[in-house]
């Protein structure tokens, strides 16, 4: 529909899903009072809607992932599509 020169825009087109991969710190103590810093790789999932965060997932991805790791990612992805189209 155009109004004008203007454009409108459905709320579709201000969602964005962003995906990067990114380790995770944990800080933890040891045995001997000291501490040790663990990192975890994993996919940052971001709903952007407006250019403002609305949703952030963390998700672990390691070396052997599990069938139950697979699926999280795969559920996780598809809830974030489905955002994105205004499905949900």
């Amino acid at each position: 529909m155009t109004v004008g020169s203007e454009k409108t825009h459905n709320m579709n087109d201000q969602r964005q899903v962003l995906v990067r991969a990114e380790s995770r710190r944990v800080n933890v103590s040891d045995v001997d009072g000291g501490h040790e810093t663990l990192s975890y790789p994993g996919v940052t999932l971001t709903r952007v809607s407006a250019g403002s965060p609305q949703d952030e997932v963390w998700l672990p991805m390691g070396d052997l992932p599990s069938e139950v790791d697979d699926e999280a990612l795969i559920a996780a992805l598809r809830d974030a599509f489905l955002w994105r189209t205004g499905v949900r």
